[in-house]
């Protein structure tokens, strides 16, 4: 994370998903609720993910890997995993202000 997210603390962090128990939720358009910023870290693998406004719009398509990690994702930013290598591993952190 930068220095200007040294502010925030991580408050949750999920267990390592696979292939096989990515969450379906994850597949759909959403995004984390106000105050919380997420962490995605890709373990193995590679995954892409897509940017969208809240109408479902696609505003950026990102593959991203160990060697290129996904940005910390802002909240109420509308985002989704829209595909996957079968070797995937990675690992959900959600993170607020900690002053919050």
């Amino acid at each position: 994370m930068s220095n200007q997210d040294e502010n925030l603390v991580c408050y949750k962090m999920l267990s390592v998903w696979t292939a096989d128990t990515l969450p379906e939720a994850f597949k759909n358009r959403h995004n984390t609720k106000s105050g919380t910023w997420a962490k995605l870290q890709i373990l193995s693998g590679d995954l892409t993910m897509e940017f969208m406004l809240g109408d479902g719009t696609v505003t950026n398509r990102i593959k991203y890997s160990t060697l290129q990690q996904p940005p910390l994702i802002k909240p109420k930013q509308y985002h989704r995993i829209a595909a996957y290598s079968n070797d995937i591993r990675c690992q959900l952190s959600f993170y607020a202000k900690e002053d919050s």
